[in-house]
């Protein structure tokens, strides 16, 4: 079995949220040695081995690799944990990027051993990323730009009713009309949920006239979205549909 050390280094040194400086430090060797272990030129002493492991908690043998350093219900809840460490700004930033890297080592474990991850994230950060999926009996991941999608395969089943309603939604978005006029509606009232859009507003986004919009948003053209209690005249999706544009994106719809 390849003993990849530095790589694990790297990763519970980046778990506990340290530096190389910080990791040096505490283990009474310079920066430069961290370094070198990180980038596979060297490896720790034997020595400090035992240290190395004490510091990150682990065994010795998850060290070298050899053995999971988690149950799955341990990483379930050191994710939580980092998670909660973000601010509410970046949290949404985060969990993209985080359903990213799971769809990239799907492809990288069961498709292309030599994938780049972080070439890859390069492009996905700047919404370059085309459109890669992969399927098998327990999941499918697809991932298209800015959208990523998780199926488990072991607990979906379409019924009958499910195929009639997504029936009726792809309908309803087939008229390049309703669609043009949804996408504004989404642009205008996705980064606040109290957000409801006036014809006039939705009207400007799209380039429609608000006599067509009004048309457009009304229950026989689109069905999915709700008018404000207490004030006439102002959209939004309902809320189980909320982000039913960018899944359609994603399918190329």
């Amino acid at each position: 079995m390849e003993i990849k050390i530095n790589e694990q280094i790297t990763f519970f040194r980046k778990q506990m949220n340290i530096t190389q400086d910080d990791l040096a430090a505490q283990l009474g060797v310079t920066n430069q040695a961290v370094s070198k272990w990180e980038n596979n030129i060297c490896c720790p002493d034997i020595q400090l081995l035992p240290k190395i492991a004490e510091l990150f908690n682990i065994s010795i043998d998850t060290l070298f690799g050899k053995e999971i350093a988690v149950k799955q219900e341990d990483f379930i809840t050191q994710l939580k944990k980092s998670f909660g460490t973000f601010s509410d700004k970046d949290k949404g930033n985060m969990a993209f990027k985080a359903a990213a890297i799971l769809h990239m080592l799907i492809l990288s474990d069961c498709i292309n051993p030599s994938f780049n991850s972080e070439e890859a994230m390069k492009h996905i950060e700047k919404s370059e990323w085309g459109y890669s999926s992969y399927y098998e009996p327990s999941i499918t991941t697809t991932m298209k730009k800015s959208s990523v999608f998780f199926s488990d395969n072991n607990v979906y089943e379409l019924t009958n009713a499910d195929i009639k309603r997504i029936s009726e939604i792809i309908k309803a978005f087939s008229v390049p009309l309703n669609l043009r006029i949804s996408d504004s509606l989404y642009k205008l009232t996705v980064y606040d949920e109290n957000k409801y859009a006036s014809l006039k507003e939705i009207s400007e986004n799209s380039g429609f006239s608000e006599d067509i919009v009004s048309e457009c948003v009304s229950k026989e053209r689109i069905g999915y979205l709700t008018e404000k209690e207490d004030c006439a005249g102002l959209y939004r999706f309902e809320g189980m549909y909320m982000n039913i544009i960018p899944v359609l994106s994603l399918f190329g719809i």
